[in-house]
Order: structure tokens, then sequence, then C-alpha cells
């Protein structure tokens, strides 16, 4: 099973596909005004059972930009809580610090780009999580 997960954003959205086993095949964040071009691609290409939306501030504005695109494809809203926190230790993960900054504690780092892709991967994770 795939799934397009979905970090909401004002200015800009976080999308990810993954797989049931965890495996994060693809993932990009967009501008939220993109949104309607940026999904139909992400439909056609990985053809995903299930589009997951973050509940959390700006998920009913996104939510009316990607509704119509979806055709027969069900939106779910899942719970957004600490993703955004969480996406960091799943952003080091996927980028390993390197040089002297292998020395910091990851929870004293915050990664030096935007990694709302990896919001929605890690929503996407704990949604598979949760629904063992």
């Amino acid at each position: 099973m795939l799934v397009l997960a979905i970090d909401p954003g004002r200015e800009k959205c976080g999308l990810a596909i993954v797989e049931k086993n965890g495996l994060i095949l693809d993932r990009k964040i967009v501008s939220t005004s993109k949104l309607e071009q940026e999904v139909p691609q992400f439909l056609l290409k990985w053809k995903p059972q299930t589009v997951l939306l973050g509940d959390g501030t700006f998920s009913k504005l996104v939510q009316k930009i990607v509704t119509p695109l979806l055709g027969q494809v069900p939106l779910l809203l899942v719970d957004e809580k600490n993703s955004t926190y969480l996406a960091r230790k799943l952003y080091f993960k996927h980028n390993p610090p390197k040089g002297i900054w292998r020395f910091i504690p990851l929870g004293l780092q915050v990664p030096p780009e935007p990694y709302d892709d990896f919001a929605a991967a890690f929503m996407a994770l704990r949604y598979f999580e949760e629904n063992r």
C-alpha cells in the first residue's frame, strides 16, 4: 500500500510517498500555490491508495485545494501533533551531520534546509504504525 502524505502550510507544503513497510519513495517541498500542479503529478506517477493530510493550522486551506484533484482517492485527516519536531530526527537519519556537527547532540541541531517533506513522511509512518 502506498500513501501520499501532505504536511500543510501557508507558504509551502511537504509531500511524501511512503510504502506501508516504511520506505520513503519520493518527497518534495512545494509552494502551496503550486499544489494544483504538483499533486496530480504525484498521483499519476505513484498511484497512492490514500492521501493523508495533516490536521494542523492550514489543513482546511490545503484540503480545499487538493480535494478536487483526487478523483476516487480517499483523503484522510491525520494527527499532525509533534510532526515537525519528530521530522527533524527523520531528516538527520537520512542526512547525518558531517564534520564537527557529528559531535553536537541532534536535539540541539536544526536542519540547514526546510524539512516539511520529512514531516509529511513522518505523518505517513505514524499512520501505518497506528493502523497495523
